[in-house]
This record gives C-alpha cells, sequence and structure tokens, in this order.
C-alpha cells in the first residue's frame, strides 16, 4: 500500500516553552489556514504562525521588525519595521526581496500597507503641519499642529504613480470630538486601513473621523464619504460605527469593518460594545444597510485595535485585539455564517494583537535532488554520509514506512508525542511531533 508521509521541521517551541495563550475551542468547522499574529507590546514580540491544530509552526523574534504580519496580496508575506519606517517583503524560501518606504520626504505609517498583484505599492504617511487655526476658530491656536495624511501608490521600482493628500479634501473641523478645535495639536484623521475596492479604487479608514472615504485611483477626487459628520449615507437599519478599524471590500458594493464602538453606548443605550460588522451601501439612493454583524456572547469591547477578515469558507475571523482595560488579553474569535464560535484563542491578561488573520501559507521548502535514499536513511552522495539538516527532504525522499526506519535516519530521536504533548508510540495517519535532542521538533503525518 502506498505511504505519504508529510513532515515539516519547526523550532523547539511550545514543548519548552508552554504558549501564553489558550485555544478555547477548535471545531471541524474552523478554516484550515494558519493564523497569523504577533503580539504588541515592549519589547518586542516574536512574529507567530499557528497552523489548523494549535501547533506553533514558526516562532521568531525580528527585533523591531514585524508590525502587521501577514500573506499580501501579492502572496508573500509582509510586516513594518519600527525602526527603518518601511515595509519589508519576504518570499516563501524566508528571503527578505524587497523594502519599501514612503516617497517624496514622507515616513510610512505601520498601520496598513498593500503589495499588489502587480507588483504597485500601496501605503499611507501621516503629515503634521503647522496650521493658523486662529483664522478657522475663535481662540484657535495660531501655531497649531494639525495632522494631514498622504496616500502613495509605488510601481515595482518605487516610483510614485499615485499620490493623494488630504488637505485637498478634509478639513479639520469634520471631526467633531476635537470641538472647539483650540488645542495646540489637533490629529483629526488617525487613518488604519486601506483596500481596494471591487471598482479599482481606494477605501480609506479614518478611525478619528469615524468614516470610510473612497477615492478616485487616477484623479484624487473623493468619490463618498460614509459615516462621521461629513457623511454620504443615510443607516437604514444600524446605528453608524465609530472608530472603527480593518475596511475590506468583499465587492458588488459590499464593505466589512471592525467596529471598535467607541461611541456605541450612545446609540444603543446601554454599554459600548466592539463588533464585526458588514453592510451593503446604496450608492443611488445612498443608504448604507446592515447585511450581518456578530457581537462576542461576553459583549467585548475594545477601545484600540482589532481587526476583522472573511475567510475563504465564507467564515469570519474577528481579532478582539485590546481587552487590557477590563484585565484580559486579546480574544481572537473564529465564527461560520450562522454566527457559531468555531475557533477562540485567548491570550493571557496584558497582551494586545493589533492584528490577527488567517491564510493557507506556509513557508517553502525545495527539495534537494543531490541526496539518495540507501537502505532506509538518507545519504550524501558527495560523502556518502548520513545527513540530517535537511530532513524534510530526506524523509520526503526516502518514503520510510515505520518508525524503525525513522530512527535509522534520525539517531538522536528523543521521544514523540501527540497534538496534546502526551508521549506516544508511532501511529499511522496522525499528526505527531518528533522531539530531538539538538532542539527541534518534526511534524509528521504518514498517511496510508
Amino acid at each position: 500500500m502506498k505511504k505519504l508521509l508529510m513532515l515539516l521541521c519547526i523550532p523547539l517551541i511550545g514543548f519548552s516553552q508552554p504558549p501564553n495563550y489558550t485555544i478555547t475551542v477548535n471545531t471541524p468547522d474552523a478554516w484550515h489556514g494558519n493564523l497569523f499574529f504577533q503580539r504588541g507590546g515592549t519589547p518586542q514580540k516574536p512574529v507567530k504562525i499557528i497552523d489548523s491544530i494549535g501547533i506553533e509552526m514558526f516562532s521568531q523574534n525580528w527585533g523591531m521588525k514585524g508590525w502587521d504580519f501577514k500573506v499580501n496580496y501579492n502572496n508573500k508575506l509582509s510586516y513594518f519595521d519600527r525602526q527603518s519606517k518601511g515595509w519589508f517583503i519576504m518570499d516563501s524560501l524566508q528571503n527578505v526581496v524587497d523594502s519599501v518606504y514612503c516617497q517624496n520626504g514622507y515616513i510610512a505609517d505601520n498601520h496598513d500597507f498593500l503589495a499588489l498583484a502587480n507588483g504597485n505599492y500601496v501605503l499611507f504617511a501621516y503629515d503634521e503641519q503647522p496650521y493658523a487655526m486662529d483664522t478657522v476658530v475663535i481662540g484657535g491656536d495660531p501655531n497649531a499642529i494639525v495632522e494631514g495624511l498622504i496616500i502613495q501608490e509605488l510601481d515595482p521600482n518605487h516610483n510614485v504613480v499615485f499620490e493623494w493628500k488630504s488637505w485637498d479634501h478634509f478639513h479639520v473641523t469634520d471631526n467633531t470630538y476635537l470641538s472647539p478645535w483650540t488645542s495646540s495639536s489637533l490629529p483629526f484623521i488617525h487613518a488604519n486601513a486601506i483596500d481596494i475596492d471591487f471598482d479599482g479604487h481606494f477605501l480609506v479608514s479614518s478611525r478619528n473621523l469615524d468614516e470610510i472615504t473612497k477615492i478616485h485611483r487616477r484623479t484624487g477626487e473623493v468619490i463618498w464619504r460614509w459615516g462621521g459628520s461629513q457623511t454620504d449615507f443615510t443607516f437604514t437599519n444600524d446605528y453608524p460605527f465609530t472608530h472603527q478599524h480593518s475596511i475590506r471590500s468583499l465587492g458588488n458594493n459590499r464593505y466589512l469593518l471592525y467596529d471598535n464602538g467607541n461611541h456605541s453606548a450612545q446609540y444603543t443605550g446601554t454599554i459600548n460594545i466592539s463588533r464585526a460588522v458588514e453592510y451593503e451601501l446604496d450608492t443611488n439612493l445612498m443608504e448604507a444597510t446592515k447585511v450581518w454583524q456578530f457581537v462576542h456572547p461576553d459583549s467585548l469591547y475594545t477601545p484600540s485595535i482589532g481587526g476583522v477578515q472573511r475567510l475563504p469558507n465564507g467564515n469570519t475571523l474577528i481579532d478582539f485585539g485590546n481587552l487590557q482595560w477590563i484585565n484580559i488579553g486579546s480574544v481572537v474569535t473564529e465564527v461560520d455564517t450562522n454566527n457559531q464560535i468555531v475557533f477562540q484563542l485567548e491570550y493571557d491578561n496584558g497582551v494586545n494583537l493589533y492584528r490577527a488573520q488567517k491564510f493557507d501559507w506556509f513557508f517553502y521548502t525545495p527539495p534537494n535532488p543531490s541526496w539518495d535514499c540507501i537502505a532506509g536513511s538518507c545519504l550524501d552522495p558527495g560523502t556518502g554520509m548520513g545527513v540530517y539538516n535537511d530532513s524534510l527532504q530526506c524523509v520526503m525522499s526516502c518514503n520510510f514506512t515505520n518508525i524503525e526506519e525513522i530512527n535509522n535516519a534520525n539517531t538522536k530521536l528523543i521521544k514523540i508525542v501527540d497534538v496534546l504533548g502526551r508521549e506516544t508510540p508511532y501511529q499511522k495517519n496522525t499528526p505527531l511531533f518528533y522531539l530531538y535532542e539538538e532542539g527541534t521538533v518534526e511534524k509528521r503525518i504518514i498517511i496510508e
């Protein structure tokens, strides 16, 4: 009978150090993708990839790099470097293939970044400028510092092909929370997410304005403004979102966002709550209709950060990223189309997660054609000696069929454990973890 062995080499983590999170729900209805995230706070924490059964497949501390660790639209990893203020692109062989910075003297912001399939990049920057607010409002500071927003699209050679400036479209008094606008500092926009809509134009989430803005990708004209004091849309069956994150286009004028709900209590008459919410926009009647939402059974409220992602199987992943104010850690919840929780990860108190997302993606290890399989062992034909340091290629090439053959090839095996960390004998058709003396662990599934 044909046997297939699937193996993955990863650092010995999780067994030597228990993670400071717990997966409390994980059903077969959860999407099979791997979970990507980085815990917030200082000092900088590792970026992590967890597989569908909750095992840490990858964990590395990249120092100041790693913010917004995700698989981007070009099917490569992207992440922000807080030191150099740029975005890095990594391929599936763990090679850094590009680094991207704002042009024309601006400094990239770390909230969001798009690496597009055509090789272009989209990023934005805050642009603080002195502004004579005494000419705008009575009592305004003549030397106030007012926040602007710059959006840039770069071609693969990092040439600017589009640049948009909020100074031409937004006004500081659009943010009514800052009234009477007499402060010396007026950060009135605070953009935190950007996406491409179904028709190719930009969507931008501005948290401090409670606004999603659609911007023409060639002319820079504002197509519509949704939410906040300058909204073009009426909410037909819902209250307005406030201080939102993670705007994403679902196509056909449907949009998914994470509503932090910082001012939701004034509409509901209860307490502030955060939610994932999907809307459909009617751009003729200029109406926004809520078509779906998820509020956590524990009425979770995150005053900052957080996110939402629609998964390929129709499930939705929600990151309740900041719950420190109620002395608990972040909660990552996946729900099916009936709003049943099918996956949940809960962090210890004090932890925040800016984003947590699932992708059907992992690093690739290319085969080594120079290896030979002789009598159940992997030999380097150049030296005639056994090779262990690339056991993925070795075992895939040799097609080991039983535990004795595995022991022959890897003489430093300590023990085999199951997905719960319990020592176990060899089992076919079962994911097992092989712990070695030198500090690695191999995940293997031998299918018969």
